[in-house]
């Protein structure tokens, strides 16, 4: 219980997200989640802090599918938000809301989004800590 409550702190989650597997044949996001489950004690014991997860993380994902503008834009947002959250300038809750927002702004996007790119690993990573649907295929 006590590692859960750290991944979601580190995640800025609250409410019913969950660390689950993502399925859906998403190896590249499964990927990020368990990373993310393997550094969230480091940052609960303060060997990490969120921004230096939050580069490892990307780093991960452009090993494992490259860059895309989706992801780099979400990635961004994320950064900045730990970035805030390192330096106490925003809660959880209100880092949960930001990230959220950038997310569904994605979701309303994508159906008209000319150049998708082929998997929006980080995306769809995030898309599931969130308990939001992820963008269709």
């Amino acid at each position: 219980m006590k590692r859960l409550l750290l991944i979601l702190s580190l995640l800025w989650l609250a409410g019913c997200a969950t660390l689950q597997e993502l399925g859906g044949g998403n190896a590249a996001a499964d990927t990020l989640m368990r990373e993310a489950q393997l550094l969230a004690p480091r940052v609960g014991k303060g060997e990490l802090s969120r921004v230096q997860v939050a580069d490892r993380l990307d780093t991960l994902r452009q090993q494992q599918v490259g860059r895309n503008a989706v992801d780099d834009d979400v990635f961004r947002t994320y950064r900045r938000i730990a970035q805030q959250r390192d330096a106490g300038q925003i809660d959880s809750a209100r880092a949960q809301k930001q990230m959220e927002d950038r997310l569904e702004m994605w979701q309303r996007r994508w159906p008209a989004l000319q150049d998708k790119p082929a998997n929006p690993a980080f995306t769809q990573f995030l898309l599931k800590l969130y308990s939001l649907p992820p963008l269709p295929r």
